[in-house]
C-alpha cells in the first residue's frame, strides 16, 4: 500500500468516520483507518504513538464541536442547552459515548467543560459535592442512553438483514411476556419508548435532575 503525505487532523478526521462505520468499538482498529487513508499503518505512528494515543485525540476532536451557553442565561437554561448540544455532537459522531469512556480527560479542551458544566451549578448557590455528583449522574445518564441506543441500532440492523433470526424473536419475547403477564409498567415502558426519541427520552430524565437540585436549592 503506498504511503501518501498525510497529517494529523486527516488521521484524526479519518479515524472518527471509520470508528462511525464500525460495528462496536472493538471493530475499530488502526488498521482500519490506514485502509481507508490508502496508506500503510506505519504511516499513522509518525503522528500517534499508539492506538490510545489517537483515541485521546478523536475524543478531543469530539468535545470542540460542542458550543457553551450563553453565561448570562437562567443556570437551568444553560445546562439543559449545554447538554443538548453534547447530545446533538454524539448523535453526529457514532460511539462518540464510549469513546468518552474508552478515554481520559486529560485535554484542556475537556477539563474546561467539565469545569464549566459544574460552574454552572455552584453559580446557582448549589456546592461543589453535590454539583459534582449531579453532573456525574447527568454524564452516566446521557453516556448510557447513547451506548444502549448504539446498540440497539446494531441489534436492528441485524434484525433487518436477518444476520441473527434469533434477536427478533426475543423482541417478540418482550412484548408477548408483558401483555400475557400483565406486566403493566413494561408495557407503558415498551409504549414510552416507541413514542418519545433518544433525546426526549434523555431531556425528561435530565429535567428530573435539574428538578432535584431546584428543590436542593429550596430547603
Amino acid at each position: 500500500m503506498a504511503n501518501r503525505k498525510i497529517d494529523r487532523e486527516q488521521i484524526i478526521a479519518q479515524a472518527l468516520k471509520t470508528l462511525g462505520n464500525a460495528h462496536s468499538f472493538t471493530d475499530f482498529s488502526l488498521r482500519k483507518v490506514a485502509a481507508d487513508l490508502h496508506v500503510d499503518v506505519s504511516t499513522l505512528y509518525w503522528h500517534f504513538k499508539n492506538k490510545q494515543d489517537i483515541l485521546q485525540a478523536m475524543a478531543e476532536a469530539v468535545i470542540e464541536h460542542v458550543e457553551l451557553p450563553d453565561t448570562q442565561l437562567e443556570w437551568t437554561v444553560q445546562l439543559k442547552q449545554l447538554f443538548s448540544n453534547i447530545f446533538d455532537v454524539y448523535e453526529r459522531y457514532p460511539l462518540a459515548a464510549v469513546l468518552m469512556v474508552e478515554t481520559i480527560p486529560s485535554a484542556l479542551v475537556r477539563l474546561h467543560l467539565i469545569d464549566h458544566t459544574i460552574g454552572i451549578i455552584t453559580t446557582a448557590g448549589i456546592n461543589e459535592q453535590t454539583a459534582n455528583i449531579a453532573v456525574t449522574s447527568i454524564d452516566f445518564l446521557l453516556t448510557g442512553l447513547m451506548i444502549d441506543l448504539s446498540i440497539e441500532n446494531r441489534f436492528r440492523q441485524q434484525i433487518t438483514t436477518q444476520q441473527d433470526p434469533g434477536l427478533a424473536e426475543h423482541v417478540k419475547k418482550i412484548h408477548a411476556q408483558a401483555q400475557s403477564h400483565h406486566l403493566e409498567h413494561m408495557q407503558a415502558s415498551i409504549k414510552m419508548r416507541n413514542q418519545l426519541s433518544a433525546k426526549q427520552q434523555f431531556e425528561k430524565g435530565l429535567d428530573l435532575i435539574i428538578a432535584g437540585l431546584q428543590q436542593y436549592l429550596a430547603e
